[in-house]
């Protein structure tokens, strides 16, 4: 027989709750520990992963707005800054444009795309995907697919970029014409509203936009663009002669300014230059064999002229120079370049 000692105090009832405390808490405590050994320490958060757009500064820009940023539509991240112009989103480039202050050398950020390649783009060499035709794309603010939704316009806020002779627009773009898998690329575009050679705003119509005139894109996808110095289709050179090109194109760059930012290093032929500069026509007009033809800020952030040269074949000396105003409205006739002769 097992005998249970008896109390030797007052049965009260603050010893009773001390009693059943006594039991309870203990229990508690170990169940507490059994949970914790088989559930685990909580995890630690994981770290977002959302993409980030630089928001560029609103240096003479009527709001500061970057390209619009969604996990969804996985938007690229822009350089704040192009050849030491700050890059803009599409949307208030558009607002910058209707007052009347993007004068000059603009750097607009987007997604970039053709509607369809244009039956002049047959080159040679490169087949659609060559530069030496005008070409009108479609630059978004977001990602688009204009073939997928067989719909010729990206939504939301676009400009129509026109792409002048020998400028050259990353083979992905032309590829959003005929391929509806093919995502739009970003891209980073240099280029001005107040350029002669561009055709008229049609403000009652969709293509509002189509006198930005593209001087040359800087950046696609992450990388500086091109990478490869531009050949004309009539310019015959050996297949294997790369490395000679661009040797001489180094050299004939060795002309431009200190500190200048290339727009266009081409090697062409003496019939082409007039479409591609059009002062420089009477000095193409004495030429006889292909040229180096350049484009250029005279300075990073200069947006106030854009110098050109037309340097020997062999990049051994300038053949003639001049230079373009970029900021007055103004025909060609108008213009102050100066022709070196040569």
């Amino acid at each position: 027989m097992i005998v249970q000692p008896a109390s030797l105090g007052p049965s009260g009832k603050p010893r009773r709750v001390l009693r059943i405390v006594g039991l309870v808490v203990p229990v508690l405590l170990l169940g507490g520990v059994v949970a914790a050994g088989v559930l685990g320490p909580a995890p630690m958060p994981a770290p977002s992963t959302a993409p980030v757009v630089a928001v560029a500064s609103p240096a003479s820009f009527p709001s500061a707005s970057a390209p619009s940023s969604s996990v969804e539509s996985g938007v690229a991240v822009f350089p704040p800054t192009v050849a030491g112009l700050d890059v803009h989103g599409v949307q208030y480039t558009l607002e910058a444009r209707n007052r009347g202050i993007a004068r000059g050398l603009v750097a607009v950020a987007g997604y970039l795309g053709l509607d369809a390649v244009p039956a002049t783009c047959v080159d040679g060499r490169l087949g659609i995907f060559g530069p030496f035709c005008e070409r009108i794309a479609v630059l978004g603010e977001d990602p688009w697919f204009g073939a997928a939704n067989n719909g010729p316009d990206a939504p939301g806020f676009h400009l129509h970029p026109q792409f002048p002779v020998g400028v050259r627009m990353p083979s992905q773009a032309t590829n959003v014409a005929i391929s509806p898998s093919t995502a739009t690329p970003s891209v980073v575009i240099i280029g001005r509203f107040n350029d002669p050679r561009a055709r008229p705003c049609e403000p009652a119509g969709r293509h509002c936009g189509l006198e930005l005139v593209v001087e040359g894109v800087a950046w696609v996808d992450g990388t500086t663009y091109p990478t490869t110095p531009t050949l004309d289709p009539l310019v015959d050179v050996p297949d294997d002669s790369i490395a000679t090109l661009r040797g001489d194109a180094a050299l004939a760059e060795a002309f431009l300014a200190p500190g200048a930012y290339p727009l266009l290093t081409a090697l062409v032929d003496p019939t082409t230059i007039a479409a591609i500069e059009p002062r420089a026509a009477s000095a193409a007009a004495r030429l006889t064999e292909p040229a180096w033809l350049l484009r250029s800020l005279h300075e990073r952030g200069d947006t106030s002229r854009i110098y050109w040269l037309i340097v020997a074949e062999d990049g051994s000396a300038v053949m003639a120079n001049g230079s373009v105003d970029t900021t007055p409205i103004m025909d060609i006739a108008g213009d102050t370049g100066v022709d070196a002769g040569g």
